[in-house]
């Protein structure tokens, strides 16, 4: 769940237990005057079920999102789960006093008080930071990179402590984009984690990404190269001689066009290497 998603929910949270403590309060105050008010009865336990229901969907965000951060999580991380896993007995215990020890009613009123203070920090401490906080996070694009002082070691570290928020870090390195296409993700993704994420971050993040990716492309492409080499060498010189006699010999490009010359014209077959072939063999010899 992104963080401004979990600031929407956390403040829904809080909204449906404000609501049912009123209702709550409102119910032991008509046994009290003895008016029947079925109204809120009804009302408090819709609003509990909801507030129930909206905390497990929180949780399981919070779950998720734990299992795949790769770092000492902060302060506000730790008091943020401690008060997020405190509710689970509060609520188990208001909810086993409702269904069956009904002597123990006058308790609920103290319980459902100390669940809404838990939540309401619990907000404060997600909904609230992003509440409180602003920042002056401008669009950044490919060309503004020219101007900006860039460190892959920085973008590295920035892109893992920002980017593993949300979501794991394979998603980020796996992902295969245009200059324009993370240019567009990296700013959308600052926006909502604003003001976590500032401007200076997003082009340091931005240069690292594409330039990961250019040298994956080219490391993927060298690979490539290697094994249409090594598969020829096999298929063509294996013919004549064996392969220790190829790998052993150490020549420059001009002397291994030489012998590859050499090798085909004894073959007596034109057709038997293509140029594109030979210059495979040759970039895979000449580098091996």
């Amino acid at each position: 769940m992104l963080p401004i998603t979990t600031s929407i929910m956390a403040t829904l949270f809080v909204a449906v237990g404000v609501i049912t403590i009123f209702m709550m309060f409102e119910m032991f105050a008509s046994n009290k005057s003895n008016t029947n008010r079925p109204v809120w009865k009804y009302t408090n336990i819709f609003c509990g079920y909801l507030f129930i229901s909206l905390y497990i969907i929180i949780l399981f965000f919070m779950i998720n999102k734990a299992t795949v951060i790769q770092k000492e999580l902060t302060a506000r991380a730790v008091i943020h789960i401690v008060l997020s896993l405190s509710l689970i007995p509060l609520l188990a215990i208001k909810i086993a006093i409702v269904k069956r020890y009904h002597k123990l009613g006058g308790k609920l009123p103290m319980i459902g008080i100390t669940i809404f203070i838990v939540a309401f920090v619990l907000t404060g401490i997600t909904a609230g930071y992003y509440a409180l906080h602003h920042s002056n996070l401008t669009y950044t694009t490919i060309a503004s990179l020219k101007n900006g002082l860039l460190d892959l070691e920085l973008g590295k570290s920035t892109t893992n402590s920002k980017c593993n928020k949300c979501h794991s870090l394979e998603r980020v390195y796996l992902a295969h984009k245009t200059d324009e296409g993370w240019s567009s993700t990296i700013n959308k993704m600052a926006l909502l984690d604003s003001p976590n994420i500032t401007s200076f971050d997003v082009k340091q993040t931005l240069n690292y990404l594409i330039q990961q990716q250019k040298k994956r492309a080219i490391e993927s492409n060298l690979n490539f190269k290697t094994e249409i080499g090594k598969t020829l060498v096999s298929q063509k010189c294996n013919i004549c001689h064996d392969l220790d006699r190829v790998f052993g010999a150490k020549k420059d490009n001009q002397e291994w066009l030489v012998t590859i010359n050499r090798m085909s014209e004894n073959m007596g077959d034109p057709n038997f290497l293509t140029e594109q072939e030979k210059t495979d063999l040759i970039s895979f010899l000449t580098e091996k």
